[in-house]
């Protein structure tokens, strides 16, 4: 994709200018693309540190990701206003790239294979990125499988009051699970959990760290039944792990839920972050959000007996 600007004033760096001109994008981003040849001012390649004159014309060409050819990112978002955006999350949607290099040079994020919200939210929201926002403003994650409510802070401001309240347990967080097998109505789990060594599973281990998860059962068939859940504690695959610990495994859960011959294959893992509840870091307001269930869920559940 390429963008065409015509320099007002004089004065500034080629890849300077670029990044003030174009929201989104880092001063390394740009010199990058310079250095491999994207970048043209008056129809010639020019060095990052060259300066720019008063009418000058430069073209860049961008990198082009699939994501902003075939991605409905308007659709997702249940609520925005100048400090945060509630998006509801769809499945198979990757948190962000592996490694660390995304956080160090977020734009690696759009250059990766596949789509991840970090990518996404530097295309259709460059104004979080540009504010200098953590993490490209994502606050807390969701495995790629899960479905759901999920906040992202706009600014540095509402990021840190977010984190604190995640850290501090102040938010409030209800999960809707297909389970295998009907558990015997409401229960509390309190067990750790955490990782054994030469298994990469997290499961209930006396090793682990304490957690805590409410199960209440919403609606029951023959050999499964539709689960809220409430974690108490935000360990990694909480829910996942005492739902296992319970006997009644997601269904779908590539670490709990093998398939089995008779066994109904849901088409991903079936659980979705439902509802979240926090208070508004600009106003101090209670904030409850509702994500329904995508219709990949609602189906699967529709077909059991």
């Amino acid at each position: 994709m390429k963008k065409t600007l015509l320099v007002e004033t004089g004065g500034p760096r080629l890849d300077a200018f670029l990044a003030k001109s174009l929201a989104g994008c880092t001063r390394s981003f740009f010199k990058d693309l310079i250095v491999r040849g994207h970048v043209t001012v008056n129809g010639r390649p020019r060095d990052p540190d060259e300066r720019v004159a008063e009418g000058d014309r430069v073209v860049v060409e961008l990198p082009q990701s699939e994501a902003e050819e075939g991605t409905d990112f308007e659709s997702w978002v249940l609520f925005e206003d100048k400090r945060l955006l509630v998006l509801s999350k769809p499945p198979g949607l990757l948190m962000h790239p592996l490694g660390t290099s995304w956080l160090t040079t977020p734009e690696a994020a759009r250059s990766e294979p596949g789509v991840n919200l970090a990518g996404l939210l530097q295309i259709f929201r460059p104004a979080i990125l540009k504010a200098g926002t953590p993490r490209c403003g994502i606050v807390h994650r969701l495995d790629r499988q899960t479905s759901g409510a999920l906040v992202v802070a706009k600014d540095p401001e509402t990021y840190d009051a977010l984190v604190e309240s995640f850290k501090e347990r102040l938010v409030d967080k209800t999960y809707r699970a297909v389970v295998r097998g009907v558990p015997p109505g409401a229960s509390r789990v309190q067990a750790p959990i955490g990782r054994v060594p030469g298994n990469r599973r997290i499961v209930v281990t006396a090793m682990g760290k304490s957690a805590e998860t409410s199960f209440k059962v919403l609606s029951k068939k023959k050999h499964a039944a539709l689960v809220e859940a409430k974690p108490r504690t935000g360990r990694t695959h909480q829910i996942r792990a005492h739902l296992a610990y319970l006997g009644h495994p997601v269904a779908g859960d590539p670490e709990f839920d093998p398939p089995a011959p008779g066994k109904a294959v849901p088409p991903r893992m079936m659980l979705h972050a439902w509802r979240l509840g926090f208070e508004h870091p600009a106003s101090g307001r209670p904030a409850l959000f509702t994500a329904e269930p995508p219709a990949d869920f609602e189906r699967f559940w529709k077909s059991l007996r």
